[in-house]
C-alpha cells in the first residue's frame, strides 16, 4: 500500500508539475508587482534645526530681551506676515514675490500673536548683489505695511539690554 500512494503522488505530480509552477511564477509575479507599485516615500526628510548656530546664538540674546514680555517665532514666512491688496494690479505675480521669503525672527503680542516687530539677521551674505536686491524689497514691502523691521548685524555676542531698548523705541 506505501508503494501505491507513492506511485500514485508520482502520477500526479508528473501530470501537474506545468500547472504548479506557473501557479508559483503567478505568486512571484504579484510579489515582484507589489513591490515595484507600492506607493514611493516623498523625497523629503526632516530639517535638523530650525535656525543655524548664529540665529540661535541670537534668539538666545533676544529671548533674554523680550524677558517674556512678548512671543518670538523664527523663520516666518513673509507670505505669513503680509498680504497683498485686493485689487493690486498682477496680485499673482506680488504674492510670487513674497511667498518663498522668510524673516529670521518675528516678536508679537502675546495674548493676540499679532506681529509688532521683525528682525533680520544679516550676516555676509547681505552683502552679495542678489541679497542687497532682496534686502530692498523686503524693506520697502514691510515699509508699506506698516510693520517695523529692524537689520541687526552679526555678531558674536548681543546685548540683551541694548535689544530691549532698541525693541521698546520701536514699539
Amino acid at each position: 500500500m506505501g508503494c501505491r500512494m507513492s506511485d500514485q503522488f508520482d502520477q500526479i505530480f508528473s501530470s501537474s508539475w506545468p500547472f504548479v509552477v506557473l501557479i508559483t511564477m503567478v505568486v512571484v509575479l504579484i510579489v515582484l508587482l507589489r513591490i515595484w507599485t507600492r506607493p514611493r516615500k516623498l523625497p523629503y526628510f526632516a530639517r535638523e534645526r530650525l535656525v543655524t548656530k548664529t540665529e540661535l546664538r541670537f534668539f538666545r540674546s533676544l529671548r533674554k530681551a523680550v524677558q517674556g514680555e512678548w512671543e518670538i517665532f523664527a523663520m516666518v514666512r513673509i507670505a505669513d506676515l503680509l498680504r497683498v491688496e485686493k485689487n493690486a494690479k498682477n496680485k499673482r505675480a506680488w504674492i510670487n514675490k513674497i511667498l518663498a521669503k522668510h524673516i529670521d525672527f518675528v516678536i508679537c503680542d502675546r495674548n493676540s500673536l499679532k506681529p509688532l516687530l521683525c528682525i533680520e539677521l544679516d550676516d555676509s551674505s547681505h552683502e552679495r548683489p542678489d541679497r542687497i536686491e532682496r534686502d530692498k524689497f523686503v524693506n520697502e514691502a514691510f515699509e508699506s505695511a506698516d510693520l517695523p523691521l529692524i537689520r541687526v548685524p552679526v555678531s558674536d555676542e548681543y546685548s540683551p539690554s541694548e535689544l530691549r531698548n532698541v525693541i521698546r523705541e520701536l514699539l
